[in-house]
């Protein structure tokens, strides 16, 4: 033990005395494999007093108070002893009592009295033991509440008996997750490899803990198959290292403990054999566990009879009531939250799969009289109730194997969508399924060099699927690769089995933007799936749904829809229940299809579908419930529901940031929530966003992020253009422009954007510059983005007054839109508008007043009453009627009516829009314009001064609409002179 006290003055941390001492905020480097960390946090740490280690392995040693608790933040998987000074408690302790990974506080001090009526007597820390002034006490203090807490360490899984074996919520998951495991470990190789691998890692777990290391040796020595049962009874470091692994489904920890696990198995098997026929004429027993459990724990019981449950591992009962009771009543600090239980199960001995045994014979606690169930064992909750006598609350279950006949179910369920039906490869299905992909992954490493099962092509179908999901696509199509050309190279091919890999290249190439490679190999696989559509329709449906999402890609929206749509109607022909993660997948790529053509409702009705299935199914940090949550925010945004919008964005974000493999979605989300607020006009707030989702990627080997690089400085540009900062706008689409290569779609979109920058400032020779340029591309697919530049070369050739060039311009424009909108008819608004805009600058009222009413009345159906794209409806009506009071010389109305619209326009304008907005002084200019027509220069003087007021600041001095504005002025105070006069 000395000769690992060495320190190192350059080193950050430091191993003393085979304790992990930590005197800065990083991280200890060494994972605890155990259910404990000790901690012991002390401004002056005696550095000798290692005895603790003998107590649990994973011990701290921290001098300083905010590195440590930053550590028991970031804890998630493991429960906390806290060994304080007297003086830090004082700092902290209300701080951190509350935290969740404290689980027990110790005080160690020399001033016993001072910190016992300080904090004990209080009673106001419920987690606190005691104040200790001995180093024998406190160890042997920490040891009692070890054991106690050992003993109540158990997890529970939940099945409602209603749920499809689809469904993979928590609960479920974990309780499908248990059924299966045993099944699979019993097919892996046991050999003496495998134990020493398990060994080796032992050693390297507890290496310095000489009594640990000691009880390592003695097993390595001396272990026999038989002996399996005695050491997981001495609670050691066998017992404890593999039910943490079990409890928290840590699927490589358990591979190096499978050579164990394997013979616990085997050897609760031979003993249950034994235990049936010692039954034989009393095969129902009654067994007890006493526990504490929280206050939640036994709401979840009660609120869960009827349903099945397991226990995530081995679960210890007893034969002896009275030893169960005694258990359970025992007096506990620990927690205030924690009430006495007891386990009341009635296990019948001939229920096939159900292996429990009486090991009190081969135990080291003989007199305990305990009856070990072994993993994935199912019982039924059949009632829970307050024993008031005894004080304790009653859960009574009986055994079943109901547990079984669901993992048949789910095999039966999955064998179509696995290359072959073996058990072992639909377990890491389930986990692939759960979103564990990291799991997942070790998992199908370890069976491929295990060579435990033989089907080299399962395993990388499997891994490759994995990256995929995890978006690592060159790696998924190396794999893909690999299958592909051993399934060529077999001498009688599977057609089926091909085709899914063919399909599996198409999803990476698809990916990968090359979606005219995607389409060889799907409409290949398609082929080759329509021989076989009678027998298995889902094939089809799976090719359809893909090919569906590559028009979306392609913008090609009539075609995707032809083919998201049969595939749901084949889905829901042929699948066994609705709540499918695949009916999800495709109710979601047909919502934001119509998404994008802009059928917002249409999008919400299946992407809600899409949601209602993951949350119903999958685990709620899977991520693809946090990809359902991220296109809902997307769409009530769309639907001005901003309170909406923000609360499912932050789910996502949420779902991202706690899942590794999606960590690169984060940004994506920042971008989202940025455009949120430029919604709400808060600016200041989008940039912020917008800035962080771009720093993300530069810090991110930014190479590989070029295309969300671009859309990011894309939005930037959009939050500076709509705060009038045109300067650093212009920075920004420009430097988005620049790095464009073969995204002609988005080139377009950029240009029009710098376009309609140069277009405001009236700088309209470069606004028709960008805009002909990113015609000139050739290659713009999105008939979205075509109308849009049609739609922007007309209104510079409208304000250039050159009517007949802008009147074509608009007409293409209306003549893409129509065969766009699919109904949707506020997609015609703006055409409407401006060609109505338009007809009266030709002072062709009829026309204006047609094309302006239809705008109007679409707009007042479909938008808020207070949208400001009806105070341009407003506007424009009041110009029509302005223009016909001049025809009439004041004989009509007009006149009034055209004041009218400009005043409705004005509020709407005042509520909606921020102060300096120029559609603020446009109505102020309209205003003053009308006023000078009736004579009524008072007014028309303070209106026109209010729209300078908002012009000077956001215009040049050439602007048109400034130069426009002062030439009223001039002619008002001309007017007022002469009046004067």
């Amino acid at each position: 033990m000395g000769n690992d006290n060495s320190t190192n003055a350059a080193s950050k941390s430091v191993r003393l005395s085979n304790l992990t001492a930590v005197t800065t905020s990083d991280s200890p480097s060494i994972e605890n494999k155990e259910d404990v960390t000790l901690i012991w946090l002390d401004k002056t740490i005696d550095t000798l007093r290692t005895t603790l280690r003998e107590v649990t392995n994973y011990v701290l040693l921290y001098t300083e108070i905010e590195p440590c608790i930053t550590y028991i933040r970031s804890i998630n998987t493991e429960r906390i002893f806290l060994i304080i000074s007297g003086v830090y408690a004082e700092q902290c302790l209300d701080e951190i009592h509350d935290l969740t990974q404290i689980d027990s506080i110790f005080i160690f001090c020399k001033n016993l009295d001072k910190y016992k009526s300080e904090f004990v007597d209080t009673k106001n820390y419920s987690k606190l033991i005691n104040v200790f002034n001995t180093e024998d006490e406190l160890i042997k203090s920490v040891r009692e509440e070890l054991n106690d807490l050992h003993n109540q360490l158990a997890t529970f899984s939940l099945y409602k008996n209603e749920k499809t074996t689809r469904d993979l919520s928590n609960e479920s998951a974990s309780f499908l997750w248990f059924q299966l495991f045993k099944d699979i470990l019993l097919q892996m190789s046991h050999s003496e490899q495998a134990k020493k691998e398990m060994i080796d890692q032992c050693k390297h777990f507890y290496r310095g803990n000489i009594e640990e290391l000691r009880l390592i040796k003695e097993f390595d020595e001396t272990y026999t198959n038989s002996d399996t049962i005695y050491w997981y009874t001495k609670q050691c470091f066998i017992y404890r290292l593999c039910n943490k692994a079990l409890r928290t489904e840590d699927i490589e920890l358990l591979y190096i403990f499978r050579y164990y696990i394997h013979d616990l198995c085997k050897r609760l098997a031979i003993e249950y054999d034994l235990f049936k026929k010692q039954h034989e004429n009393n095969p129902i027993i009654t067994l007890y566990r006493g526990l504490k459990l929280t206050n939640d724990e036994i709401n979840r019981f009660k609120s869960n009879i009827s349903s099945l449950i397991s226990t995530n591992g081995f679960l210890s009962t007893s034969q002896n009531y009275d030893l169960a009771i005694e258990f359970a009543l025992k007096k506990s600090k620990r927690s205030a939250d924690i009430v006495p239980a007891l386990f009341i199960i009635e296990a019948d001995t001939r229920i096939d799969h159900a292996i429990f045994a009486d090991i009190s014979s081969l135990s080291v606690y003989p007199e305990e009289q305990e009856i070990l169930f072994d993993i994935g064992c199912a019982f039924k909750i059949n009632e829970v109730y307050f024993d008031d006598e005894k004080n304790i609350w009653i859960i009574k279950m009986n055994l079943t194997n109901e547990g079984r006949q669901i993992i048949q179910t789910y095999i039966k369920e999955n064998r179509r969508e696995m290359e072959k039906g073996n058990i072992v490869l639909i377990f890491g299905l389930l986990l692939t399924e759960m979103g564990q992909y990291k799991q997942a992954e070790i998992y199908f490493q370890n069976l491929l060099s295990s060579n435990t099962i033989d089907d080299q092509i399962s395993i990388y179908t499997n891994i490759g699927r994995i990256k995929y999901f995890k978006g690592l696509f060159e790696e998924a199509l190396k794999d893909f690769k690999i299958v592909y050309d051993l399934q060529r190279q077999q001498t009688s091919k599977n057609e089926i089995d091909l085709a899914r890999t063919m399909n599996n290249l198409g999803l990476v190439y698809m990916e990968q933007k090359k979606y005219d490679l995607a389409f060889d190999y799907l409409f290949e696989v398609r082929k080759i799936y329509k021989k076989y559509f009678d027998i298995d329709k889902s094939l089809v449906a799976n090719t359809d749904n893909v090919i569906g999402v590559i028009y979306t890609h392609k913008c090609d929206y009539e075609n995707a829809l032809t083919y998201l749509l049969r595939a749901m109607k084949y889905y829901e022909e042929y699948l066994p229940t609705i709540d499918h993660p695949l009916m999800a997948t495709n109710y979601n790529n047909i919502g934001l299809v119509y998404y994008y053509i802009k059928e917002y409702k249409q999008s919400l009705d299946y992407c809600l579908k899409a949601f209602n299935i993951r949350e119903k199914i999958l685990p709620k940090n899977h991520p693809n419930f946090g990809d359902s949550c991220n296109n809902l925010g997307l769409i009530y945004q769309k639907l001005h529901e901003y309170k909406q919008a923000y609360d499912f964005f932050q789910r996502s974000l949420s779902i991202y940031e706690n899942n590794p493999d999606k960590q690169t979605k984060i940004p994506a989300c920042y971008n989202n929530i940025g455009f949120l607020y430029i919604d709400e006009k808060n600016y200041d707030e989008a940039i912020e966003y917008h800035l962080k989702a771009l720093n993300y990627y530069n810090n991110n080997e930014s190479s590989k992020y070029q295309n969300e690089i671009n859309h990011t400085l894309d939005n930037l540009g959009t939050a500076y253009d709509l705060k009038n900062d045109t300067k650093q706008a212009l920075n920004y689409y420009k430097q988005a422009l620049e790095s464009i290569k073969h995204d002609h779609n988005q080139y377009a979109k950029i240009s029009l954007k710098i376009g309609n920058i140069y277009q405001k400032n009236g700088e309209y020779d470069l606004a028709l510059d960008y805009y002909l340029k990113a015609i000139n591309k050739n290659n713009i697919t999105s008939q979205d983005t075509l109308s849009n530049l049609f739609m922007a070369i007309g209104i510079v050739y409208h304000q250039q007054k050159n009517y007949a060039s802008a009147l074509d311009y608009y007409k293409r424009t209306l003549s893409i839109l129509k065969k766009l909108s699919l109904d949707n008819e506020l997609n015609l608004v703006w055409i409407y508008n401006n060609i109505g805009c338009l007809y009266t600058d030709i002072d062709d009222s009829k026309h204006a007043l047609k094309y302006q009413e239809k705008a109007y009345n679409i707009r007042i159906k479909f938008l808020p009453p207070n949208h400001p794209d009806i105070a341009t409806s407003l506007t424009n009506l009041g110009r029509i009627y302005q223009k016909l009071a001049h025809y009439s010389n004041g004989l009509s109305n007009d006149l009034e009516r055209a004041l009218e619209y400009y005043k409705a326009a004005l509020e709407i304008r005042q509520e909606s829009l921020s102060n300096n907005h120029q559609d603020i002084a446009i109505s102020y200019y309209n205003l003053a314009l009308i006023y000078f027509d009736q004579q009524n220069l008072y007014h028309a003087h303070i209106n026109i001064e209010k729209a300078l007021d908002i012009q000077r600041n956001i215009f040049s001095s050439e602007h048109p609409q400034l130069q426009q504005t002062l030439q009223l002025e001039k002619n008002i105070m001309n007017m007022l002179g002469y009046h004067k006069n």
